[in-house]
């Protein structure tokens, strides 16, 4: 129901939308065209290309990890993980990959990535953890399935209260706002500040949303991991 009553009025055209319905697939004007008849097409794999592609790429490499993962499945259940030097080594590289999936989350508004990519990430790091020292160390590390549970509940939280923030605003004010509204339009004036500081651009509400998605994903995932190396005993 918020989707719908966020819409703007039939006929109307954000001049965004306009531009790549107009340019998408228009031979009289190949400057800005995708060659693509299907905008949407065009939109993912053109003018938002590297998105996408780096989308892919992180759902590669945790396919990767998973099926690195499934042909230890047996000898993890019964060892302490790997080697000395490889569980020395992935006590540094969990931060450093963390630390990645931060960035890469945070950064979002001004480069490739977003909150999927980085929560993707994170879950690999936990994944690494599991491969490299075994499941047994992830308890080690504070978390465990019913504490992950409630991270990713905390990152649906984020999301939808951002999301129903302007909704709220307009109840209270009177002021016309939209569900998932970001920055101020000439119809609704509500918006959040999209710089922090002087020069430096927040995107508005754009980076506690994708920081918000990154804890629901990245915890999803691991919560998945947890539960597939469940031992017996803790089934």
């Amino acid at each position: 129901a918020y989707a719908v009553i966020g819409y703007p009025e039939f006929g109307f055209v954000r001049p965004i939308g306009e531009f790549y319905t107009y340019h998408s697939f228009n031979p009289t004007t190949t400057e800005w065209w995708s060659g693509s008849p299907n905008v949407v097409t065009g939109l993912l794999w053109d003018y938002r290309g590297f998105d996408t592609l780096f989308e892919t790429m992180v759902f590669y490499i945790g396919v990767v990890a998973v099926a690195m993962y499934f042909e230890r499945h047996v000898s993890l259940k019964k060892s302490r993980g790997m080697s000395l030097i490889v569980r020395a080594s992935t006590r540094f590289v969990f931060i450093f990959i963390l630390t990645s999936a931060i960035a890469i989350t945070v950064f979002s508004v001004k480069t490739p990535g977003g909150g999927f990519q980085g929560g993707s990430i994170v879950a690999i790091s936990y994944l690494v953890v599991l491969i490299a020292l075994s499941r047994g160390f992830i308890p080690e590390l504070g978390l465990n399935v019913e504490r992950a549970h409630l991270v990713k509940i905390l990152g649906l939280i984020i999301i939808s209260g951002l999301a129903l923030a302007p909704i709220i605003y307009s109840m209270l004010t009177g002021v016309q706002a939209f569900a998932l509204q970001n920055q101020p339009k000439p119809w609704a004036p509500f918006g959040f500040p999209a710089f922090l500081g002087l020069h430096s651009l927040s995107g508005g509400n754009i980076i506690p949303i994708q920081i918000g998605e990154m804890l629901h994903v990245g915890m999803g995932f691991t919560i998945i991991f947890l539960l597939l190396t469940l031992r017996e005993a803790e089934e």
